[in-house]
């Protein structure tokens, strides 16, 4: 209903909606149902004029919300009071109305953090009852089979709470959420193979970013739960929605990739040869890497297309779904188990509302769904997305990413049964790892169907070969050496032998020796380069020591000999450049004094088999040996070769997750604190069209 006010200009008539004629009066501080005892069920059938609340809350100073007060607490009770009635459309504005109530005040806190704009909103007294009615409704409406419409806004109310504020124990309704628990009906929607596909990742990032609230008895009422949390089905539908948000950005880097090798002529590709042709691996420099835009999982507002799980989820960060697959990692070892498991489709396509739908997207190849990768599982699809975000580690928000994939990394090999999983014989993938076109070096992984802990060390390997530039990322370096000694470390203590291809390891770590080395001078002014070198030199004692247990074959301990004296050089001069300043005053004195001693073995091996070799080629008046003659010298002085027991170079086979917790802690705040404020940009509020909800409301009706 509307009424027309004339403009002073004589121009056409203007029309003035009746809901903004309530909020004018409501915003004057009048009684706006005086005389109406019915009002507020007629005015939660009225379409709410977003933009218009939003508006009128951002001119008002807090003196004069304070003098509104009396009118803001009503109307937030009546929103309340209104998720009662049996009227879907009720319940879906009163939502929208307190949702912008609440952002509106949460604005003006975020300028001036002394307002208490809880006690705007409710009586004080009253506050811890007023809450938790609220929360307990939100608690129903997520578990009932209400209309999806109505669980979308009702996150989306959650999600404003939460991320009021930029630092998550700087926000005091977060209280409320701790008392209140939503862990069930959100675990619910979770385990509902329809819902999962609506509303799986605004559940995921409310569960991630609460998990992630400090409590003031030290211990967060919702880690505690996911720790102790053991049903199957939510568990797979936890690890469904993170497939299918890392899915989709291996999709989009896929087409951008296939776009670009579409578009490059003959020429390019003869450039290309010569380059490759003509490359010099002495002289390793930066690359700049072109990324699909860095990635977050932008959230399906209701009126866009709720079938499609991840499909045309466009991206910006992946901060919110790594941190919850750490989250889930770290504490949950029952969602190890999930790591393998091979989602099959959930029927989501059977709901009437999805089938009416898909009939506009089925001929766009673009919306392929994941499910149709039957054979894939979540650490398959985490490893390839690992495989792009470590392309590019020069900007923070990637370098961030990429450093949380190797702390999760760490977690997942820390863990005893996922390792076996990833070790069993009969659970092989094919993983494609994805590469940059300007990358170039020899390194070329296998492709076909393997063990998941090969697949691992070959991601490993990529990022070892990749990264070496005059700005070392050392932090995720060491990570990436630690991971690879954890996973031999397990296949020691259970005598487990890889069947991998382990010269490609050697290689690449030996390359890396070569690069410290030669690069010293610059890099040694940032970072310690010999903490490095320790590692990967305890890889190869690791080797030396237990290779009769890792290795495949004989042969394989063959090669591992023939490698470091054909790069004998390379540990010559890292020996020689310890030695240095293991004598010398420098900052890195004790870490180069270690690291000359974790040689001892290695130096064992090049001085004992370099003679001999020598000694071979001029008895036999050979000047170039082939490798086989080399191998054969090898296995002839086996018997005459003296190595040392180096138990303090090998590093602990135990469980080092207190570190992970003390290095990944300040890491998670920063991206917990970024995920906040991206989420609280994307829950625009105004943006969401309410016409278009009416008019799809038919679509929208009870899933069951």
């Amino acid at each position: 209903m509307a009424f027309r006010r004339r403009s002073t200009s004589g121009s056409k008539p203007q029309l003035k909606e009746k809901v903004v004629q309530i909020y004018e009066s409501f915003f004057k501080g009048e009684d706006v149902s005086k005389d109406n005892d019915n009002f507020w069920d007629e005015f939660f059938l009225l379409k709410p004029k977003i933009s218009y609340i939003e508006t009128e809350m951002e001119k008002l100073s807090i003196e004069q919300l304070i003098t509104l007060q009396d009118n803001i607490r009503l109307l937030f009770i009546k929103c309340i009071t209104a998720f009662e009635c049996q009227h879907q459309l009720r319940i879906i504005f009163s939502l929208k109305t307190l949702t912008c109530l609440v952002s509106s005040l949460y604005k003006k806190f975020r300028i001036n953090p002394t307002f208490e704009f809880i006690s705007i909103l409710v009586i004080p007294k009253d506050t811890d009852m007023v809450f938790e009615n609220l929360l307990g409704k939100c608690n129903i409406m997520l578990r009932e089979p209400e209309c999806v419409v109505v669980k979308d806004l009702c996150l989306q109310f959650l999600l404003t709470i939460v991320t009021g504020t930029d630092n998550l124990n700087e926000n005091p309704a977060l209280r409320h959420l701790m008392s209140n628990s939503v862990f069930e009906p959100l675990t619910e929607v979770l385990s509902n193979n329809i819902y999962q596909t609506y509303h799986g990742y605004d559940s995921i990032l409310l569960l991630t970013l609460l998990m992630n609230v400090e409590t003031a008895k030290k211990t967060n009422p919702y880690v505690v739960k996911l720790s102790l949390l053991d049903k199957e089905d939510t568990l797979n539908g936890y690890s469904q929605i993170i497939r299918w948000s890392l899915e989709e950005i291996c999709q989009q880097y896929r087409s951008e990739e296939i776009a670009q090798y579409s578009n490059n002529t003959w020429f390019n590709t003869f450039t290309s040869v010569v380059s490759n042709m003509l490359f010099v691996p002495d002289t390793i420099e930066e690359h700049n890497i072109e990324l699909p835009q860095e990635i977050r999982v932008i959230r399906m507002n209701s009126n866009e297309i709720k079938h499609m799980p991840a499909k045309k989820v466009f991206s910006e960060s992946m901060s919110g779904i790594l941190i919850a697959l750490y989250e889930a990692v770290h504490y949950n070892r029952n969602f190890m188990t999930t790591l393998t498991h091979c989602h099959s489709s959930n029927n989501y396509e059977l709901h009437p509302s999805v089938m009416q739908q898909t009939q506009s997207v089925t001929n766009n190849p673009d919306l392929k769904s994941p499910s149709d990768n039957q054979f894939s599982n979540l650490l398959v699809t985490f490893f390839q997305y690992c495989s792009i975000v470590m392309q590019d580690t020069k900007t923070e928000a990637n370098a961030n990413n990429s450093m949380l994939c190797f702390v999760i990394l760490s977690s997942i090999t820390d863990d005893q049964f996922a390792n076996s999983l990833m070790h069993d014989v009969n659970l092989q993938f094919k993983v494609d790892l994805y590469r940059s076109p300007t990358r170039r070096y020899m390194f070329v992984p296998d492709k076909s169907p393997k063990p998941l802990a090969a697949a691992l060390l070959d991601l490993m390997i990529e990022f070892m070969l990749g990264h070496m530039m005059k700005k070392l990322p050392l932090d995720q370096y060491m990570k990436c050496i630690s991971i690879i000694h954890r996973i031999i470390c397990y296949q020691k203590r259970n005598s487990v032998r890889l069947c991998y291809n382990w010269k490609d390891l050697w290689s690449s770590l030996i390359t890396v020796l070569k690069f410290l080395m030669t690069y010293e001078h610059q890099l040694s002014q940032d970072i310690n380069i010999y903490d490095l070198g320790i590692q990967i030199v305890n890889i190869f004692n690791l080797f030396i020591t237990y290779g009769d247990m890792l290795l495949p074959s004989p042969s394989s301990y063959d090669e591992l000999y023939y490698e470091i004296i054909r790069m004998h050089t390379v540990f010559d001069n890292i020996y020689v450049l310890s030695s240095r300043n293991s004598s010398a005053i420098s900052e890195h004195k004790l870490s180069a004094t270690k690291l000359s001693n974790c040689l001892i073995n290695i130096r064992a091996i090049i001085n004992h088999y370099i003679p001999k070799i020598d000694n071979w080629l001029e008895k036999n008046s050979v000047t170039t040996p082939v490798g086989e003659e080399i191998l054969e010298v090898v296995r002839n002085n086996y018997d005459t070769l003296t190595l040392k027991l180096l138990l303090d170079c090998l590093g602990s086979f135990e469980s080092n997750k207190s570190n992970h917790d003390l290095s990944s802690s300040s890491l998670i705040k920063l991206m917990v604190s970024k995920v906040v404020k991206d989420t609280r940009q994307s829950l625009k509020h105004s943006n969401t069209d309410l016409q278009q909800i009416l008019q799809n409301f038919s679509l929208y009706t009870n899933p069951s």
